[in-house]
């Protein structure tokens, strides 16, 4: 038996106005055609579904069974339609990022949080890695968005400035330079120090300010993460010089104090794309809070003037 969509919409609307000219108003047809049409859908399906009494068309029990199986299906297309409704409107679908630890221990999460609070049918899995790792993992086409510091050439990845903006010092509530509103390489002398790793990139960058200074500090610990540095920090282990989105939100939760470093040392804040996926309207959705929401946290920073921090449209 083969029954023809068009029929079926007929009749659905016939049963739900129990009316012929309702029902061909409501799927846009004229009264005889919608007439026609459930003529041929009793026709295919070989028995009686309407009764005419005083001019009106009344449902036989068959019509109603037939009805509840027809419902079925015309409510599987209605969320199959409210689907697309949403997919196209940027409410559905799945975002999968990954995130250098600066940006995906404090910053990113609360930007997912609020993303996905408007969009609850929308899937977010953040990961977390080394700038490298995210270069590699973006490369291998597995991820909408890739968040990193780091410059490639390489044909799997494209690569945009996000933000650019001046590092910061950060040193512990009740420190002895805290009544100063800026810091520079003097500041450090015989401070500890909590630097990181040799092969960060702008170690190298912030020791070279204090060579040409010629301005020892106290180097005493080391690490890779600058939410760990911000522990420390909080715990009176040291001052140190980070980048400012993980200054700033880990500032609102510990007991660090925040003051601009001169001479300015500029952090650049990398979005890796896959260059064979099409960009989905949903990481560009993402990409446009991000940037509101990093407009926000910057300039919310005690740091240097606006001029020096650069956001780059995508």
């Amino acid at each position: 038996m083969k029954l023809n969509h068009r029929q079926l919409e007929a009749f659905r609307a016939m049963i739900e106005t129990g009316s012929v000219t309702e029902a061909a108003n409501r799927i846009a047809v004229t009264q005889p055609a919608a007439s026609r049409l459930l003529a041929d859908l009793e026709h295919n399906v070989g028995f009686a579904l309407f009764v005419r009494e005083k001019k009106r068309l009344t449902p036989t029990p068959e019509a109603l069974a037939l009805f509840e199986e027809v419902e079925k299906s015309f409510i599987g297309l209605d969320q199959i339609g409210e689907a697309a409704r949403e997919i196209g409107s940027y409410r559905r679908g799945a975002l999968h990022i990954c995130g250098m630890p600066a940006l995906s221990l404090g910053f990113l999460p609360k930007v997912i949080a609020q993303f996905c609070a408007e969009r609850p049918d929308i899937s977010v899995s953040l990961q977390i890695h080394s700038s490298q790792k995210v270069l590699q993992y973006v490369a291998s086409q597995q991820f909408d968005l890739g968040f990193a510091e780091i410059k490639t050439n390489h044909n799997g990845v494209i690569t945009e400035p996000l933000w650019e903006a001046p590092m910061v010092a950060i040193l512990p509530d009740g420190h002895p330079l805290c009544y100063k509103e800026h810091l520079g390489p003097e500041d450090f002398a015989n401070q500890n120090y909590i630097s990181f790793g040799s092969n960060y990139p702008t170690r190298t960058r912030i020791d070279a300010i204090f060579t040409a200074a010629n301005i020892e500090r106290k180097m005493q610990i080391e690490t890779q993460l600058s939410f760990a540095v911000c522990q420390m920090v909080a715990q009176g282990a040291g001052l140190s010089i980070i980048d400012p989105i993980t200054a700033h939100s880990f500032a609102q939760t510990l007991n660090i104090q925040i003051r601009p470093f001169t001479p300015l040392v500029y952090y650049q804040y990398q979005v890796l794309l896959p260059s064979i996926r099409v960009r989905s309207q949903i990481a560009i959705t993402f990409l446009d809070l991000l940037k509101e929401s990093l407009q926000t946290e910057i300039s919310s920073t005690p740091s240097e003037p606006e001029t020096n921090v650069k956001n780059s449209a995508l």
